[in-house]
């Protein structure tokens, strides 16, 4: 009996020992598959990172083209300005040479009514040539008018002539 009582305490040793065997089997099998959740997870953040710094470079490179772009622009717009002041000083220059300057501007603007009118005289004198009914446009001429047999006789004679000059070409 005790020896009975012995093996019951073993087997419920034993029991309790396969509930704790199961059990630690069953955590171990969570903690594997959560490792391997874990391990997958790594590896997609992994992707991420690559892809965040792949992202990251092409940035760096776009920055770095705009800097150069912005540097080049700088430049071109020191060069305009100094181009611009060259010219501000010619204009100054000029200027000074050119005292006469709103002198000038009236001759110009006097020559210029001169032309208006000069151009205004020369359309009326065409439109009086033009005008048919303006008795000073013509005039008769003198002599006659060949008639038709002088006109042949005379036809006659250049053909002749041409032909004379064309047998001394061959």
């Amino acid at each position: 009996e005790q020896q009975i009582v012995e093996i019951d305490k073993l087997n419920s040793i034993i029991n309790g020992l396969e509930r704790d065997m199961l059990r630690l089997k069953s955590t171990y099998e969570t903690s594997v598959e959560a490792r391997n959740f874990t391990g997958v997870q790594l590896i997609d953040r992994n992707d991420e990172l690559c892809i965040l710094y792949e992202k990251a470079n092409l940035q760096e490179q776009t920055m770095k083209q705009g800097e150069i772009a912005i540097q080049q622009k700088d430049e071109d717009i020191r060069m305009l300005k100094l181009q611009l002041a060259e010219i501000q000083r010619q204009i100054e220059v000029t200027r000074h040479k050119l005292p006469d300057g709103p002198e000038l501007a009236d001759k110009i603007v006097q020559l210029q009514q001169e032309l208006q009118m000069e151009r205004a005289i020369t359309k009326q004198h065409c439109d009086e040539l033009e005008d048919p009914k303006n008795m000073d446009r013509w005039r008769e001429l003198q002599g006659d008018d060949p008639d038709s047999e002088q006109l042949l006789a005379k036809i006659q004679v250049l053909e002749e002539r041409l032909n004379e000059k064309k047998e001394k070409l061959l």
